[in-house]
């Protein structure tokens, strides 16, 4: 028996994980092999940056239509359809990298690779935390959420070493082609993980009807949610190619505007309906609640300042060592790792630290993106750099983890609220590398300098620290508020 709870306990582990790392894995990989894809489809470097765009933008619009495609009655389809697609774009990806057919063929092969397995294997994410939230003990519910969030900074640990010691020695076709084989094994785990609970098999016949009625996709808000995106995408891809006042990006930004602002209203106008049909409605699903809206805004934007890109393309411009860079970039990552792992247990033990938590976070991450601003003002100076992205990343990962396992205990009782951290994580990334892009043209253009455009968007990250903390205090204040107010009743 005790043998038995190991294997499945380490199911559970590694399918919680495999939730959140693969993608990872994927746009690390990309980082590590910026030269050899930068070589293979004959571009700059610079370019290559198009390539983690693609992914991200395909992942956030994954992640935006989760809440409306995934249930507990869709999970094993939606798992098995998302592993497969990932398993194959992967594997052509690698053929295509393998065999090197010409450069057309070359350049459609990855765009479209990118974007589908971009698409479906960010899909594995929100999967992962439909199991969690249906765990009932709350101890197990925030340590599956701890090995969760700690996936994404293990993925960036790891990927690095895989790369450098694995695909350099097999080649990188290789490489893709057997990663393709971890979301086959992700299926398999789904099979493990995700079963049916016994209320649901047994009052299967005197609820079908209402599961059936009350699940039906809703063709029409995806729909407005991937054009929007696609907008969005539109936009920020012509700024990076194009320039931030050039035509085209500004044509596609006012286009995204309209898009963004009808998209909204039609929206806003199906919920005002759906809520007219639904009065009297106990069942109706309720809104996210209002200590989660505000401390998953204090993350959104906490995810602008924590890219990690900019202060690492800094030093790669400023002709720093490849070690060094390497070097702070497993370091960060691994004081992110203890962060999570630290918070999480404290979390665990002391549900009553969250507060304390949550703003130890947030002042670590400020006093490491401090420390970034003085990076125009040294030489080479390894030690600086090393700790200012330790306490940085450490901050975050003290910040998400606590924001994580607040959320999704807050929405427990609906799960396609519990599935927006992995959103927020991964849009307010996106816009974090995009807002700060314009920043830096900004800059250029207004007449400074690289070093000075460089130290601009470090003031920048600074100040949305600053900010977030409004919606960070007023979830606290709400959560304090809502349990004295259980307290006394």
């Amino acid at each position: 028996m005790n043998r038995l709870f190991s294997v499945v306990s380490l199911a559970i582990l590694s399918f919680v994980f495999l939730g959140n790392a693969l993608k990872s894995v994927v746009t690390s990989t990309v980082f590590v092999s910026e030269g050899e894809f930068a070589s293979f489809l004959n571009i700059s470097v610079d370019k290559t940056q198009i390539l983690v765009e693609l992914l991200i933008g395909s992942s956030v619009m994954a992640l935006a239509v989760a809440p409306f495609l995934l249930t507990r009655q869709r999970a094993h389809k939606i798992a098995s359809v998302s592993a497969l697609v990932a398993a194959g774009c992967y594997a052509a990806l690698g053929l295509t990298m393998t065999l090197g057919p010409a450069l057309f063929v070359r350049e459609l092969m990855v765009i479209i690779t990118f974007a589908l397995g971009g698409f479906f294997i960010s899909f594995f994410a929100p999967i992962a935390q439909l199991a969690i939230n249906d765990v009932d003990n709350e101890h197990e519910r925030v340590f599956l959420t701890t090995i969760w969030t700690s996936a994404q900074p293990v993925a960036f640990l790891i990927t690095p070493q895989l790369v450098k010691y694995v695909a350099l020695d097999i080649g990188t076709g290789n490489y893709f082609l057997i990663f393709a084989i971890f979301p086959v094994i992700y299926l398999f785990l789904t099979k493990t993980v995700l079963k049916s609970s016994p209320t649901q098999t047994t009052n299967a016949s005197t609820t079908n009807r209402e599961t059936l009625s009350s699940e039906k996709i809703d063709w029409q808000t995806i729909g407005f949610i991937i054009v929007t995106i696609a907008a969005f995408e539109a936009w920020t891809l012509s700024n990076s190619l194009a320039g931030v006042i050039s035509a085209i990006s500004l044509s596609f930004m006012g286009a995204f505007f309209v898009i963004a602002l009808i998209a909204g209203l039609q929206l806003k106008k199906k919920r005002q309906q759906n809520v007219l049909n639904n009065i009297g409605d106990e069942k109706q699903r309720k809104g996210l609640p209002p200590t989660a809206t505000f401390l998953l805004i204090g993350l959104f934007i906490l995810e602008v300042p924590s890219t990690g890109f900019f202060d690492g393309a800094y030093l790669i411009r400023h002709l720093c060592a490849p070690t060094l860079i390497e070097d702070r970039a497993s370091l960060g990552a691994a004081s992110q790792i203890a962060a999570v792992a630290l918070g999480g247990a404290l979390f665990v033990r002391w549900p009553r630290l969250m507060p304390v938590l949550l703003l130890s976070g947030i002042l670590l991450l400020l006093i490491g993106s401090l420390g970034f601003i003085r990076y125009p003002d040294l030489p080479v100076d390894a030690s600086f750099f090393y700790t200012s992205k330790m306490v940085a990343q450490a901050g975050m990962g003290l910040v998400t983890t606590v924001i994580v396992g607040v959320v999704m205990a807050e929405c427990r009782g609906n799960p396609v609220m519990a599935l927006l951290p992995a959103l927020v994580i991964m849009f307010g990334t996106e816009f974090g590398l995009e807002i700060l892009e314009i920043v830096y043209q900004g800059a250029k253009l207004y007449g400074l300098q690289e070093v000075e455009a460089y130290r601009v968007i470090f003031y920048a990250q600074v100040i949305a620290i600053l900010i977030a903390l409004i919606p960070c205090i007023e979830g606290l204040y709400l959560r304090h508020k809502s349990q004295k107010t259980i307290a006394v009743i």
